[in-house]
Protein backbone atom coordinates (compact mmCIF):
# COMPACT_ATOMS: atom_id res chain seq x y z
CA UNK A 1 0.00 0.00 0.00
CA UNK A 2 1.01 3.41 -0.64
CA UNK A 3 1.31 5.52 2.44
CA UNK A 4 2.21 9.42 2.46
CA UNK A 5 3.22 10.62 6.13
CA UNK A 6 2.77 14.49 6.35
CA UNK A 7 5.57 15.62 8.96
CA UNK A 8 7.38 12.17 8.79
CA UNK A 9 10.89 13.46 9.99
CA UNK A 10 8.93 14.84 13.53
CA UNK A 11 9.33 12.66 16.49
CA UNK A 12 6.60 10.27 15.96
CA UNK A 13 6.98 10.37 11.82
CA UNK A 14 10.15 8.87 11.94
CA UNK A 15 9.29 5.40 14.57
CA UNK A 16 5.87 5.64 12.26
CA UNK A 17 7.66 5.78 9.02
CA UNK A 18 10.45 2.80 10.29
CA UNK A 19 6.78 1.17 11.19
CA UNK A 20 4.98 1.51 7.83
CA UNK A 21 8.18 0.54 5.82
CA UNK A 22 8.88 -3.15 8.18
CA UNK A 23 5.42 -3.44 7.11
CA UNK A 24 6.02 -3.90 3.73
CA UNK A 25 4.21 -0.49 2.78
CA UNK A 26 5.77 1.67 -0.13
CA UNK A 27 6.33 5.09 1.86
CA UNK A 28 6.23 8.57 1.32
CA UNK A 29 7.54 10.88 3.53
CA UNK A 30 6.90 14.87 3.49
CA UNK A 31 8.53 16.73 5.38
CA UNK A 32 9.87 20.85 5.15
CA UNK A 33 13.78 20.63 5.54
CA UNK A 34 16.17 18.50 3.11
CA UNK A 35 17.86 17.10 6.65
CA UNK A 36 14.56 15.68 7.31
CA UNK A 37 14.94 14.29 3.73
CA UNK A 38 17.81 12.66 4.58
CA UNK A 39 16.86 11.22 7.71
CA UNK A 40 14.00 9.78 5.63
CA UNK A 41 15.77 8.44 3.00
CA UNK A 42 17.74 6.49 5.41
CA UNK A 43 14.95 5.31 7.01
CA UNK A 44 13.33 3.62 3.61
CA UNK A 45 11.05 5.74 2.57
CA UNK A 46 10.86 8.35 -0.41
CA UNK A 47 11.22 11.74 0.69
CA UNK A 48 9.55 14.66 -0.62
CA UNK A 49 9.97 18.41 0.46
CA UNK A 50 7.14 20.90 0.71
CA UNK A 51 5.93 23.31 3.39
CA UNK A 52 2.30 22.34 4.74
CA UNK A 53 1.55 25.86 4.50
CA UNK A 54 2.42 26.25 0.48
CA UNK A 55 -0.81 24.77 -0.58
CA UNK A 56 0.67 24.60 -4.16
CA UNK A 57 3.96 22.65 -3.32
CA UNK A 58 1.50 19.96 -0.60
CA UNK A 59 -0.73 19.64 -4.03
CA UNK A 60 2.16 18.81 -6.01
CA UNK A 61 3.87 16.67 -3.25
CA UNK A 62 0.70 14.20 -2.86
CA UNK A 63 -0.27 14.11 -6.52
CA UNK A 64 2.55 13.04 -7.09
CA UNK A 65 3.21 10.50 -4.00
CA UNK A 66 -0.37 8.98 -5.65
CA UNK A 67 -1.12 7.85 -2.18
CA UNK A 68 -3.96 5.64 -0.60
CA UNK A 69 -3.60 6.50 2.78
CA UNK A 70 -2.47 9.91 4.08
CA UNK A 71 -1.38 10.26 7.63
CA UNK A 72 -0.96 13.23 9.00
CA UNK A 73 1.48 14.33 11.96
CA UNK A 74 2.03 17.73 11.70
CA UNK A 75 3.35 19.99 14.81
CA UNK A 76 5.72 22.64 15.05
CA UNK A 77 6.93 22.34 18.71
CA UNK A 78 10.10 23.55 20.29
CA UNK A 79 12.41 21.06 20.53
CA UNK A 80 13.15 22.29 24.58
CA UNK A 81 10.24 22.09 26.88
CA UNK A 82 9.64 25.36 28.49
CA UNK A 83 6.13 27.26 29.64
CA UNK A 84 7.69 30.29 27.33
CA UNK A 85 8.83 28.64 24.71
CA UNK A 86 5.05 26.71 24.24
CA UNK A 87 3.73 30.24 24.72
CA UNK A 88 5.90 31.45 21.81
CA UNK A 89 5.50 28.06 19.67
CA UNK A 90 1.44 28.03 20.16
CA UNK A 91 0.23 30.26 17.41
CA UNK A 92 2.84 28.47 14.22
CA UNK A 93 1.95 24.74 16.03
CA UNK A 94 -1.91 25.69 15.85
CA UNK A 95 -1.14 27.37 12.47
CA UNK A 96 0.53 24.02 10.78
CA UNK A 97 -2.16 21.55 12.41
CA UNK A 98 -5.35 23.69 10.92
CA UNK A 99 -4.18 25.52 7.91
CA UNK A 100 -1.58 23.26 6.57
CA UNK A 101 -3.50 19.94 7.76
CA UNK A 102 -6.14 21.44 5.92
CA UNK A 103 -3.79 21.67 2.77
CA UNK A 104 -2.82 18.32 3.19
CA UNK A 105 -6.13 16.75 3.40
CA UNK A 106 -7.81 18.68 0.31
CA UNK A 107 -4.57 17.76 -1.65
CA UNK A 108 -5.42 13.85 -0.53
CA UNK A 109 -8.70 14.04 -2.08
CA UNK A 110 -8.23 15.44 -5.09
CA UNK A 111 -5.11 12.69 -5.03
CA UNK A 112 -7.70 10.09 -4.55
CA UNK A 113 -6.69 8.46 -1.34
CA UNK A 114 -9.00 6.43 0.56
CA UNK A 115 -8.03 7.01 4.03
CA UNK A 116 -7.06 9.65 6.49
CA UNK A 117 -5.77 9.54 9.20
CA UNK A 118 -4.86 12.62 11.72
CA UNK A 119 -3.42 13.28 15.09
CA UNK A 120 -5.69 15.53 17.75
CA UNK A 121 -5.15 15.11 21.45
CA UNK A 122 -6.03 14.74 25.01
CA UNK A 123 -4.90 17.95 26.48
CA UNK A 124 -7.37 19.89 26.59
CA UNK A 125 -10.83 18.12 28.51
CA UNK A 126 -12.64 19.86 30.90
CA UNK A 127 -11.52 19.30 34.05
CA UNK A 128 -13.58 16.82 36.63
CA UNK A 129 -13.63 14.12 38.70
CA UNK A 130 -11.81 10.07 37.11
CA UNK A 131 -10.72 10.02 33.84
CA UNK A 132 -11.92 11.29 30.58
CA UNK A 133 -13.22 9.41 27.69
CA UNK A 134 -13.86 10.93 24.00
CA UNK A 135 -17.30 11.97 25.22
CA UNK A 136 -15.73 14.29 27.43
CA UNK A 137 -15.84 18.27 26.67
CA UNK A 138 -12.97 19.91 25.10
CA UNK A 139 -12.23 23.08 27.47
CA UNK A 140 -13.06 25.54 24.88
CA UNK A 141 -14.10 28.29 27.69
CA UNK A 142 -10.85 27.97 29.43
CA UNK A 143 -8.05 30.87 29.40
CA UNK A 144 -7.12 31.49 25.86
CA UNK A 145 -4.04 29.22 25.17
CA UNK A 146 -5.76 26.19 26.38
CA UNK A 147 -9.13 27.40 24.84
CA UNK A 148 -7.23 28.40 21.57
CA UNK A 149 -5.25 24.35 21.39
CA UNK A 150 -8.80 23.44 22.30
CA UNK A 151 -10.73 24.49 19.01
CA UNK A 152 -7.82 23.91 16.87
CA UNK A 153 -8.04 20.44 18.09
CA UNK A 154 -11.90 20.09 17.19
CA UNK A 155 -11.11 21.75 14.16
CA UNK A 156 -9.41 19.48 13.01
CA UNK A 157 -11.34 16.29 14.26
CA UNK A 158 -14.32 17.56 12.77
CA UNK A 159 -12.51 18.65 9.36
CA UNK A 160 -11.30 14.85 9.04
CA UNK A 161 -14.75 12.79 10.28
CA UNK A 162 -16.19 15.30 7.91
CA UNK A 163 -14.81 14.42 4.47
CA UNK A 164 -16.92 13.27 2.18
CA UNK A 165 -14.43 11.45 -0.44
CA UNK A 166 -12.35 10.04 2.47
CA UNK A 167 -12.44 7.24 5.48
CA UNK A 168 -11.52 9.42 7.93
CA UNK A 169 -9.77 8.30 11.72
CA UNK A 170 -9.00 11.07 14.35
CA UNK A 171 -6.37 9.92 16.95
CA UNK A 172 -5.88 11.76 20.86
CA UNK A 173 -2.61 11.34 21.43
CA UNK A 174 -1.50 11.23 24.78
CA UNK A 175 1.81 13.01 26.03
CA UNK A 176 4.84 11.40 23.89
CA UNK A 177 7.53 10.06 25.96
CA UNK A 178 10.38 7.96 24.57
CA UNK A 179 14.00 8.69 22.69
CA UNK A 180 13.98 12.40 21.24
CA UNK A 181 11.23 13.43 23.42
CA UNK A 182 10.75 16.20 26.52
CA UNK A 183 10.31 13.09 28.91
CA UNK A 184 13.42 10.97 27.65
CA UNK A 185 16.60 10.46 30.00
CA UNK A 186 17.74 13.09 28.65
CA UNK A 187 15.22 15.33 27.83
CA UNK A 188 14.17 18.96 28.70
CA UNK A 189 11.41 17.87 31.46
CA UNK A 190 13.84 15.06 32.63
CA UNK A 191 16.33 17.74 32.93
CA UNK A 192 14.31 20.19 34.62
CA UNK A 193 12.53 17.72 37.35
CA UNK A 194 16.38 16.82 38.42
CA UNK A 195 17.56 20.81 38.75
CA UNK A 196 13.58 20.32 41.17
CA UNK A 197 12.48 23.42 38.27
CA UNK A 198 9.29 21.77 36.60
CA UNK A 199 6.28 23.27 38.13
CA UNK A 200 3.44 21.62 39.90
CA UNK A 201 0.19 22.53 38.43
CA UNK A 202 -2.67 23.30 41.12
CA UNK A 203 -2.25 20.34 43.69
CA UNK A 204 -0.45 18.05 41.56
CA UNK A 205 -3.66 15.77 41.27
CA UNK A 206 -4.24 16.22 37.76
CA UNK A 207 -3.95 12.71 35.25
CA UNK A 208 -2.09 12.71 32.06
CA UNK A 209 -2.15 10.41 29.19
CA UNK A 210 1.17 8.83 28.15
CA UNK A 211 1.86 7.03 24.84
CA UNK A 212 5.56 5.49 24.12
CA UNK A 213 6.40 6.41 20.38
CA UNK A 214 7.33 3.19 19.25
CA UNK A 215 3.72 1.74 20.37
CA UNK A 216 2.14 4.77 18.82
CA UNK A 217 4.03 3.87 15.95
CA UNK A 218 2.51 0.55 15.33
CA UNK A 219 -0.69 1.91 16.33
CA UNK A 220 -0.54 4.22 13.19
CA UNK A 221 0.77 1.88 11.04
CA UNK A 222 -2.10 -0.47 12.02
CA UNK A 223 -4.39 1.85 10.87
CA UNK A 224 -3.37 2.61 7.67
CA UNK A 225 -5.36 -0.53 6.63
CA UNK A 226 -7.41 -1.40 9.41
CA UNK A 227 -9.47 0.48 12.21
CA UNK A 228 -12.58 2.48 12.37
CA UNK A 229 -13.13 4.89 10.30
CA UNK A 230 -15.57 8.28 11.28
CA UNK A 231 -14.30 7.88 14.64
CA UNK A 232 -12.48 9.38 17.81
CA UNK A 233 -9.61 7.19 19.32
CA UNK A 234 -7.59 7.52 22.41
CA UNK A 235 -4.19 6.21 22.36
CA UNK A 236 -2.27 6.45 25.99
CA UNK A 237 -1.95 4.90 28.75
Amino acid sequence: MRVLVAGASGVIGRPLVTQLVAAGHTVVGMTRSDRGAQALRALGAEPVVADALDAAAVEHAVRGARPEVVIEELTALPRHYTPEAMRDAFAASNQVRTVGGANVQAAAERAGAHRYIAQSGCYYYVPGPGLATEETSFAVDAPPLIAGGARALLGIEKRVLGAQSLEGIVLRYGFFYGPGTWYAADGSVAEQVRRRQFPITGGGGGVWSFVHIAGRGRGDARRSDAGSPGRVQRRGR
